[in-house]
């Protein structure tokens, strides 16, 4: 069980590193699977530097081994610690970042509760234009691509539900590999990806916009993570020249 005041991890490799015969992003996971840890998840990075300032583009260079990624961990401190230990000797020129989280949901489908429908607060249909700045929060939901609600793709129903509720914004992004709560690795394949591939939702606004949008995501999520993070906001304006959408 993840406890409710929990640890982020980030780890920023190359794909093309290597550890024991296997890539080492994969090493990465299978490590964090045998602590165990209560799951982990790789998104690709479109475009990124490091330290030796070579600019690496997934989608002009894509050559399914030099390109960045990230895994994602959240679990409870002590074991991120204990896999930030096992990931010294391993990773030798990437990123590790810790930061801490709060857990609001994490469940597996099987523990699904109730229909908590008649609690929910309904908040105001698409909104007035508003300014975001100073203290806010991100909230991230992490699901399986394969996850659904109301017979639609769960991460596209979350999109569109913050969307209708005024939410800033949301972005949904598919990772390439990872393990849950049943350690089962789900990893995309040669010839099409797989089902259950990790997915995240990040969405950022003001501490009362996101205190309204949490039972909402705690009612469509019934197997998944959902954590809050205290951010503070620097910019956000709209583009002048941006289609209106």
């Amino acid at each position: 069980m993840i406890p409710a005041e929990s640890c982020l991890l980030h780890v920023y490799l190359n794909a093309s590193r290597r550890w024991r015969g296997q890539p080492l992003y994969r090493a990465a996971v299978e490590t964090a699977r045998a602590l165990p840890v209560a799951g982990a998840s790789v998104f690709l990075v479109d475009l990124s530097f490091g330290a030796h300032h070579r600019l690496r583009d997934a989608k002009n260079e894509y050559s399914f081994v030099d390109i960045p990624v990230v895994m994602e961990v959240v679990d409870a401190p002590d074991r991120v610690d204990a896999l930030v230990a096992g990931l010294a000797t391993m990773v030798v020129d990437g990123l590790v970042t810790v930061e801490p989280v709060r857990v609001v949901r994490y469940a597996h489908h099987e523990e699904a509760v109730a229909s908590t429908a008649d609690r929910l607060a309904v908040s105001r249909e698409g909104g007035a234009q508003m300014s975001i700045e100073g203290d806010v929060q991100k909230v991230t939901v992490y699901i399986g691509s394969s996850d659904t609600w109301q017979g639609g793709n769960l991460a596209m129903a979350i999109i569109e539900r913050c969307r209708a509720l005024g939410m800033a914004g949301a972005t949904a992004s598919l990772g390439v590999l990872g393990f849950g709560k049943h350690s089962v690795i789900h990893r995309t394949h040669l010839f099409g990806l797989s089902a259950g591939l990790p997915e995240k939702i990040e969405i950022v606004d003001r501490p009362d916009r996101i205190a309204e949008i949490l039972p909402v995501l705690e009612e469509m999520v019934e197997g998944g993570l959902i954590v809050v993070q205290d951010l503070r906001a620097i910019r956000y304006v709209n583009h002048p020249t941006s289609p209106k959408v």
